[in-house]
This record gives structure tokens, C-alpha cells and sequence, in this order.
């Protein structure tokens, strides 16, 4: 039974080296593509070469972002609510982000949208949340019988922190629905690969760790937030991070989101 095991094994390792291709510079093209206005994801081409050959070749990668929101029971009032998206470059006009695939980096201006159906008036409280336990804003909305969509910019003091950011909307304190973003982290500033003493800022979050004027941290219980400590001191060791594993958290980061 082991030496099929192992047999297993050596062969599953054999298939992925087989497999395993290197890029060969920028990629050669990117893609948008849409459908009835809506963006569904990016075709890219890239010229690589297989591990261990000097062959080279092009392959096409489709990369769609992954839907995040997530909805729980008994909504009542609340299945009015048919989206909630966080973004950059909202059009009111369009009701679409040109900033299609809602790539956002440290020093962005993110903005939370509702998609709303007709019903009955309500008042929900919007909630963001940092990858480190940060409660960074809270503020209600108002939405009326007829209103489709709702959105709003909180000032947020950058560099916002990288990583998986959480907006929770709540009905008197108790979530409804949530929706995750990615605030990417940084490989490269002005062309140039990111140095630690001069570029960690970029990584480190808000000064103070206070993204408005009025701290949230007392809603830390009401929202049932796990204990802070962990998650900030990882946070800050990575925003220490270049090179080699600034990129490989890069990848793991976009890997989670698309």
C-alpha cells in the first residue's frame, strides 16, 4: 500500500514538473471582456517557456473575478438587497465602476454600492472592516421604496492596508450580507521594485492605525470580531515584505479574489 502510495505520489510530482511553465517577460496582451455592460473578466496572453526546455510558446489565461457577496437567512426587509460591490471610479450616470475588474491598491478611494429591488423603506448600517480586525467606518444609509441603488465614499485615510477587506451591512447591529475586496499590495512603485526602508509606508496602513477621525474599535464586540492582535502583527511583517515574497504574497493574495 505505501510503495503505491509513494508510486502516487512521484507520479502526481512528475505531471506538475511536466507542467510547470516559466513567463517570459510582460505579457504580450490583456483583454477586456463584457457582456450586456457588465465586465466578466480579462484574456491574457503571455509568452512562457517549460520548466527545463528552451521551448518557448503562448498561452492564453482567462481571469475572472470571483463573486464575494454573501447573504444570510431570515432577510425580511432586507431582499430588497440584490448586490453589494466595492469599487473604484463609480459612474452614477452608467451605475457601472470604470474601473472595470475593481483593481485597488493602497492609495485608491474605494466606494461601497448597494444594488437595491423596490420595497419598503429601511435603514441599513454599512460596515468596513481590514484585513487586520480594523473596524475602519461605520455610517447608515437611508433607502427609499423606489431607490435601486445606494453608495457612498467614507474618507478613508490611506495607504489603506493591503490585503481581504470585509463590508458588512447590518440590520440594528446584526449582519445581513457581506462582501469581500482585495486592496492589492504593491510590487513596483514608479517602475521600480519596492524597497523596504523607503517604501514600506505603502504597506504599513493609516498612521495610527485610524482611518477617520473617529475610531470604531468599541464595535469590535458588537460585530464579533476574533482578537486583533494575530492578524495585526501579520500585517505588519508583511508590509516589510520585497522581493521574492512581496511577489509571491501578490499572488497569493489576486489568487484568492480571481
Amino acid at each position: 500500500m505505501n510503495t503505491l502510495k509513494a508510486i502516487s505520489i512521484l507520479s502526481s510530482n512528475l505531471f506538475l514538473l511536466l507542467c510547470r511553465y516559466e513567463p517570459i517577460g510582460y505579457p504580450v496582451s490583456v483583454h477586456l471582456y463584457f457582456y450586456d455592460e457588465r465586465f466578466q473578466g480579462y484574456l491574457v496572453r503571455q509568452e512562457v517557456q517549460k520548466v527545463g526546455s528552451r521551448v518557448r510558446e503562448t498561452v492564453e489565461v482567462w481571469a475572472v473575478p470571483q463573486a464575494t457577496m454573501q447573504l444570510e437567512n431570515n432577510l425580511r426587509e432586507f431582499e430588497r438587497l440584490k448586490n453589494l460591490e466595492v469599487g473604484t471610479e463609480w459612474d452614477p450616470k452608467e451605475r457601472i465602476f470604470r474601473n472595470f475588474g475593481g483593481v485597488i491598491g493602497p492609495l485608491d478611494e474605494p466606494v461601497a454600492v448597494q444594488k437595491w429591488v423596490r420595497g419598503p423603506n429601511l435603514t441599513a448600517t454599512i460596515v468596513w472592516i481590514d484585513p487586520a480586525q480594523t473596524v475602519a467606518a461605520s455610517y447608515d444609509i437611508s433607502v427609499d421604496v423606489d431607490a435601486e441603488y445606494t453608495q457612498y465614499k467614507p474618507p478613508l485615510q490611506r495607504p489603506l492596508r493591503p490585503g481581504a477587506w470585509t463590508v458588512r451591512v447590518l440590520r440594528l447591529w446584526e449582519r445581513v450580507a457581506e462582501a469581500r475586496f482585495l486592496v492589492m499590495p504593491l510590487a513596483f512603485k514608479g517602475r521600480e521594485p519596492l524597497r523596504q526602508e523607503e517604501d514600506s509606508w505603502l504597506h504599513a496602513g493609516p498612521p495610527g492605525n485610524m482611518y477617520l477621525e473617529q475610531g470604531f474599535q468599541q464595535l469590535r464586540s458588537v460585530l464579533k470580531l476574533p482578537p486583533q492582535e494575530p492578524a495585526l502583527q501579520e500585517a505588519q511583517q508583511r508590509a516589510q515584505l520585497v522581493g521574492k515574497p512581496l511577489e509571491a504574497w501578490v499572488d497569493r493574495t489576486v489568487g484568492a479574489f480571481w
